[in-house]
């Protein structure tokens, strides 16, 4: 990606960038995760969720996140927040929760099915204005597009998941935010790409994989 360019009027800083996410801090966020979850479908109490909230590493960071959860290779929820200044572990409890209780296309996670899912969790970077289609590397980027009151996003992972290119990408995202599939090719859409940290495990930690 270039540094800056101008397209439509709109100057475009410098590519996505990877957030940094350690090791240790990982860890604990996946464990946020899977307590949520487990607090979503009662077998686990508020007070140990919130526990593992404040003792978790390097919990001052800040980030929009997601969470995902899939029985054997299908999508069984996901849902998340865009908004950069929520602290992650709290960010990723609620999204967690969200992803088991609310996700309006799916009905709500029930407790035995937990052994059977896997969770993953994606710290998202800034997103930066894409100024060419060219630019946008699928299975690497994430993609947002947005007009108005209308938004889509899609993660990274789409694109791999479903052997999508950078137009298939684009048309999704922009079917998503509720516009016409070629809708990015016009001035009033605003295209936006992140790059994300993924990680995850089983909910139950130690269950077989299926």
């Amino acid at each position: 990606m270039t540094t800056t360019a101008t397209q439509n009027g709109r100057t475009a800083i410098a590519g996505p960038v990877t957030p940094v996410v350690p090791a240790e801090l990982r860890h604990d966020l996946l464990e946020i995760a899977r307590a949520a979850i487990q607090v979503g479908v009662g077998l686990a109490s508020g007070w140990s969720l919130a526990s593992r909230i404040r003792h978790a590493h390097g919990s001052d960071l800040r980030s929009a996140v997601f969470v995902t959860l899939t029985d054997a290779g299908e999508l069984r929820g996901c849902m998340g927040t865009l908004d950069p200044d929520q602290p992650v572990g709290q960010a990723v409890a609620s999204a967690a929760m969200t992803a088991t209780l609310d996700d309006p296309r799916f009905y709500p996670v029930e407790a035995d099915e937990l052994a059977d899912l896997e969770v993953d969790v994606s710290i998202l970077g800034v997103p930066v204005e894409l100024v060419e289609p060219t630019d946008f590397v699928p299975g690497v980027d994430g993609i947002v597009a947005e007009r108005g009151r209308r938004l889509g996003l899609l993660l990274p992972e789409v694109a791999t998941d479903h052997g999508w290119d950078v137009e298939r990408m684009l048309g999704a995202v922009c079917r998503k935010a509720g516009l016409p599939e070629d809708a990015w090719r016009e001035p009033e859409t605003r295209c936006l790409v992140f790059r994300t940290v993924r990680f995850g495990g089983r909910v139950i930690e130690g269950t077989p994989a299926r």
